[in-house]
C-alpha cells in the first residue's frame, strides 16, 4: 500500500477540547434542577381525629393539659415525617371533636405543615361538655372516598388515627361508619385510650375495661389500638401504625 494511500484511510489524529463552563447559563440550570421533584412512590392520606371535650383539658401525666400533651406529640410525629425521605409520600388532616366537629387543619401534604402552629384539638372547640364522634367519622369517610377516588391510578391508601380519653357517646353510630369505612380495603383504622391521671366525674371507674374495649373496636386489628395516660407512648403508636400501613421505616 502505498504511503499516500495509508495517509487517506488511515486513522484521523484525535482532537481534545474542554467544555467552557463560561458559557453555561448556570442561573437557569439551577433554577431547573430546582424545580425536579422526586415521584412519590406511593399516596398516603393520615387522618388524625382528637378529643378535644372538657376532660382533655384535664391534667396529664407530664403536668401539662391532655389536649398540650395532645399538641406536642402530633408536632413531633409531624417532624419526624417530614424529615424522612419518603416525606413527599404524605398528606395529612385533623379534626377535633366533641359536642361538634371541627376540621382544624385541612387537607395538605405534609410538607407544607407548619410546625409552630397550635394542633391543640381543646382550643378549637366551643361546647365540649360530650364526645360524639359520629359527624366527624362522617366527614372522614367524605375525605378518604375523595382521596381514594382521586388517586384511583395510583398506590393510594388512607389511615385514620382516633383518640379519645373517655366514653364516646355516640358510639353505636360511629362504630357503624367505622366498619362501612373498613370495607374499603384501602382503608385502615387506628385507635388510642388516653388514659387519665383521675377519671372525670360522672363516670364509673370499674366500666374502665368496657371504655378501652370500645376504642380498641375502632382500631383495624389489635396491634392498631393502645391504652395509655403516656404521651410519649401516644407518639410512638402514632408512629407505628403509619410505618405499618405505609409499608416503610419512617
Amino acid at each position: 500500500m502505498s504511503n499516500k494511500l495509508q495517509k487517506t484511510q488511515g486513522i484521523a489524529p484525535k482532537t481534545t477540547s474542554k467544555i467552557d463552563l463560561s458559557k453555561i447559563n448556570t442561573s437557569a440550570l439551577s433554577a431547573g434542577l430546582s424545580k425536579l421533584t422526586i415521584p412519590r412512590l406511593f399516596y398516603q392520606l393520615v387522618i388524625f381525629v382528637m378529643d378535644g371535650s372538657g376532660s382533655m383539658t384535664y391534667q396529664g401525666k407530664t403536668g401539662k393539659s391532655k389536649g398540650e400533651e395532645m399538641d406536642i406529640s402530633f408536632r413531633e410525629v409531624m417532624e419526624r415525617l417530614q424529615s424522612s425521605k419518603n416525606k413527599n409520600c404524605f398528606d395529612i388532616s385533623l379534626y377535633a371533636y366533641a359536642n361538634e366537629s371541627i376540621n382544624i387543619m385541612k387537607q395538605m401534604p405534609i410538607k407544607d405543615l407548619d410546625l409552630n402552629k397550635d394542633y391543640n384539638p381543646c382550643n378549637f372547640i366551643t361546647h365540649y361538655n360530650s364526645t360524639k364522634l359520629s359527624e366527624t367519622m362522617e366527614s372522614v369517610k367524605v375525605e378518604c372516598n375523595d382521596y381514594l377516588r382521586l388517586n384511583s391510578e395510583k398506590n393510594a391508601q388512607a389511615l385514620i388515627i382516633v383518640l379519645s380519653d373517655g366514653v364516646v357517646f355516640d358510639y353505636d353510630i360511629t362504630l357503624k361508619k367505622c366498619k362501612e369505612l373498613k370495607l374499603n380495603n384501602k382503608v385502615t383504622f387506628a385507635s388510642v385510650f388516653f388514659e387519665s391521671t383521675a377519671w372525670q366525674e360522672g363516670f364509673d371507674i370499674d366500666d374502665l375495661d368496657d371504655y378501652k374495649d370500645s376504642m380498641k373496636m375502632l382500631a383495624s386489628d389489635d396491634t392498631l389500638f393502645t391504652s395509655t395516660l403516656n404521651p410519649d407512648e401516644i407518639r410512638n403508636h402514632m408512629i407505628k401504625s403509619i410505618s405499618t400501613v405505609s409499608k416503610i421505616n419512617n
